[in-house]
Protein backbone atom coordinates (compact mmCIF):
# COMPACT_ATOMS: atom_id res chain seq x y z
CA UNK A 1 0.00 0.00 0.00
CA UNK A 2 1.50 3.35 -0.97
CA UNK A 3 1.73 6.30 1.39
CA UNK A 4 -1.19 8.25 -0.09
CA UNK A 5 -3.63 5.35 0.12
CA UNK A 6 -2.53 4.61 3.70
CA UNK A 7 -3.05 8.28 4.56
CA UNK A 8 -6.56 8.19 3.09
CA UNK A 9 -7.32 4.99 4.99
CA UNK A 10 -6.13 6.61 8.24
CA UNK A 11 -8.15 9.78 7.56
CA UNK A 12 -11.26 7.67 6.99
CA UNK A 13 -10.75 5.79 10.26
CA UNK A 14 -10.28 9.02 12.20
CA UNK A 15 -13.30 10.60 10.50
CA UNK A 16 -15.41 7.63 11.45
CA UNK A 17 -14.37 8.25 15.07
CA UNK A 18 -15.63 11.84 14.79
CA UNK A 19 -12.40 13.73 14.02
CA UNK A 20 -13.49 16.85 12.12
CA UNK A 21 -10.01 17.75 10.86
CA UNK A 22 -9.65 14.33 9.23
CA UNK A 23 -13.04 14.70 7.57
CA UNK A 24 -12.11 18.17 6.32
CA UNK A 25 -8.91 16.73 4.86
CA UNK A 26 -10.89 14.03 3.05
CA UNK A 27 -13.18 16.72 1.65
CA UNK A 28 -10.13 18.69 0.51
CA UNK A 29 -8.59 15.61 -1.16
CA UNK A 30 -11.72 14.48 -2.99
CA UNK A 31 -13.23 17.82 -4.00
CA UNK A 32 -11.26 18.24 -7.28
CA UNK A 33 -12.07 14.84 -8.85
CA UNK A 34 -15.69 14.95 -7.73
CA UNK A 35 -16.10 18.54 -8.93
CA UNK A 36 -14.78 17.54 -12.38
CA UNK A 37 -17.14 14.57 -12.56
CA UNK A 38 -20.23 16.50 -11.50
CA UNK A 39 -19.38 19.48 -13.69
CA UNK A 40 -19.12 17.28 -16.77
CA UNK A 41 -22.68 16.16 -16.06
CA UNK A 42 -24.21 19.56 -15.21
CA UNK A 43 -21.93 22.01 -17.09
CA UNK A 44 -22.87 24.62 -14.49
CA UNK A 45 -20.60 25.77 -11.66
CA UNK A 46 -23.34 26.75 -9.21
CA UNK A 47 -25.22 23.48 -9.70
CA UNK A 48 -21.98 21.53 -9.42
CA UNK A 49 -21.12 23.23 -6.14
CA UNK A 50 -24.61 22.52 -4.80
CA UNK A 51 -24.43 18.83 -5.74
CA UNK A 52 -20.88 18.58 -4.38
CA UNK A 53 -21.95 20.08 -1.07
CA UNK A 54 -24.86 17.67 -0.81
CA UNK A 55 -22.53 14.78 -1.72
CA UNK A 56 -20.20 15.57 1.16
CA UNK A 57 -23.13 16.10 3.53
CA UNK A 58 -24.51 12.65 2.68
CA UNK A 59 -21.01 11.20 2.95
CA UNK A 60 -20.74 12.72 6.44
CA UNK A 61 -24.07 11.18 7.47
CA UNK A 62 -23.07 7.75 6.16
CA UNK A 63 -19.37 7.75 7.03
CA UNK A 64 -19.66 4.96 9.61
CA UNK A 65 -21.02 2.65 6.89
CA UNK A 66 -18.06 3.25 4.57
CA UNK A 67 -15.90 0.16 4.39
CA UNK A 68 -12.24 0.35 5.30
CA UNK A 69 -10.04 1.56 2.49
CA UNK A 70 -10.54 4.15 -0.23
CA UNK A 71 -13.81 6.09 0.22
CA UNK A 72 -13.70 7.54 -3.31
CA UNK A 73 -15.93 4.87 -4.93
CA UNK A 74 -18.52 5.51 -2.20
CA UNK A 75 -18.28 9.28 -2.74
CA UNK A 76 -18.49 8.88 -6.53
CA UNK A 77 -21.62 6.77 -6.12
CA UNK A 78 -23.25 9.48 -3.99
CA UNK A 79 -22.21 12.17 -6.49
CA UNK A 80 -23.65 10.23 -9.43
CA UNK A 81 -26.97 9.65 -7.67
CA UNK A 82 -27.21 13.28 -6.58
CA UNK A 83 -26.40 14.44 -10.13
CA UNK A 84 -29.04 12.15 -11.59
CA UNK A 85 -31.65 13.32 -9.06
CA UNK A 86 -30.73 16.91 -9.86
CA UNK A 87 -31.16 16.34 -13.60
CA UNK A 88 -34.56 14.72 -13.06
CA UNK A 89 -35.85 17.59 -10.94
CA UNK A 90 -34.71 20.52 -13.01
CA UNK A 91 -34.64 21.55 -16.61
CA UNK A 92 -30.98 22.42 -16.70
CA UNK A 93 -29.93 25.45 -18.69
CA UNK A 94 -26.25 25.11 -19.42
CA UNK A 95 -23.56 27.35 -20.77
CA UNK A 96 -21.14 25.93 -23.29
CA UNK A 97 -18.49 28.57 -22.65
CA UNK A 98 -16.52 26.55 -20.12
CA UNK A 99 -16.63 22.98 -21.35
CA UNK A 100 -14.47 20.29 -19.77
CA UNK A 101 -10.88 20.39 -20.95
CA UNK A 102 -10.53 16.66 -21.51
CA UNK A 103 -10.46 15.84 -25.19
CA UNK A 104 -13.46 13.88 -26.36
CA UNK A 105 -13.17 11.89 -29.53
CA UNK A 106 -16.56 10.72 -30.63
CA UNK A 107 -16.94 9.65 -34.20
CA UNK A 108 -20.17 9.11 -36.08
CA UNK A 109 -19.49 7.22 -39.29
CA UNK A 110 -16.05 8.78 -39.59
CA UNK A 111 -17.11 12.33 -38.67
CA UNK A 112 -15.50 13.52 -35.46
CA UNK A 113 -17.67 15.81 -33.38
CA UNK A 114 -16.53 18.80 -31.36
CA UNK A 115 -16.93 18.77 -27.59
CA UNK A 116 -19.49 21.57 -27.81
CA UNK A 117 -21.63 19.61 -30.27
CA UNK A 118 -21.51 16.50 -28.09
CA UNK A 119 -22.57 18.34 -24.93
CA UNK A 120 -25.27 20.30 -26.76
CA UNK A 121 -26.66 16.99 -27.98
CA UNK A 122 -26.39 15.41 -24.51
CA UNK A 123 -28.36 18.32 -23.05
CA UNK A 124 -31.34 17.39 -25.25
CA UNK A 125 -31.57 13.85 -23.84
CA UNK A 126 -33.86 12.79 -20.99
CA UNK A 127 -32.01 12.78 -17.62
CA UNK A 128 -31.24 9.06 -17.32
CA UNK A 129 -30.15 8.74 -20.95
CA UNK A 130 -28.10 11.93 -20.64
CA UNK A 131 -26.17 10.82 -17.58
CA UNK A 132 -25.58 7.33 -19.04
CA UNK A 133 -24.39 8.86 -22.33
CA UNK A 134 -22.02 11.28 -20.59
CA UNK A 135 -20.61 8.67 -18.21
CA UNK A 136 -20.25 5.87 -20.75
CA UNK A 137 -19.48 7.55 -24.06
CA UNK A 138 -17.76 10.76 -22.99
CA UNK A 139 -16.09 9.95 -19.67
CA UNK A 140 -15.42 6.28 -20.43
CA UNK A 141 -16.98 4.70 -17.33
CA UNK A 142 -17.62 1.00 -17.67
CA UNK A 143 -21.15 -0.38 -17.39
CA UNK A 144 -20.60 -1.91 -13.95
CA UNK A 145 -19.45 1.44 -12.49
CA UNK A 146 -22.49 3.21 -13.92
CA UNK A 147 -24.80 0.42 -12.78
CA UNK A 148 -23.52 0.62 -9.22
CA UNK A 149 -23.57 4.41 -9.18
CA UNK A 150 -27.07 4.86 -10.58
CA UNK A 151 -28.60 1.58 -9.37
CA UNK A 152 -29.79 0.55 -12.82
CA UNK A 153 -29.01 -2.66 -14.68
CA UNK A 154 -26.16 -2.94 -17.15
CA UNK A 155 -28.72 -3.96 -19.80
CA UNK A 156 -30.57 -0.68 -19.21
CA UNK A 157 -27.30 1.22 -19.47
CA UNK A 158 -26.44 -0.41 -22.79
CA UNK A 159 -29.95 0.31 -24.10
CA UNK A 160 -29.86 3.99 -23.09
CA UNK A 161 -26.41 4.33 -24.62
CA UNK A 162 -27.49 2.66 -27.87
CA UNK A 163 -30.58 4.87 -28.19
CA UNK A 164 -28.50 7.99 -27.52
CA UNK A 165 -25.92 7.00 -30.14
CA UNK A 166 -28.69 6.33 -32.67
CA UNK A 167 -30.19 9.76 -31.97
CA UNK A 168 -26.74 11.34 -32.26
CA UNK A 169 -26.18 9.58 -35.58
CA UNK A 170 -29.51 10.86 -36.94
CA UNK A 171 -28.77 14.39 -35.80
CA UNK A 172 -25.28 14.66 -37.28
CA UNK A 173 -25.62 12.53 -40.44
CA UNK A 174 -28.27 14.42 -42.30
Amino acid sequence: MNGESQRIKDLLKESQKGDEKSFEELVHLFTPPLFRLIYQITLNYADTEEILQETFYRFFLAIKRVKEGDPFPFLRQIALRRSYTFLKKRKVEISFEDLPEEAVELSIEGNFLEVKEIYQFANTLPPKRRIVFILREILGFDDSEISKGLKISETTIRRHSQIAKEELKKKFNK
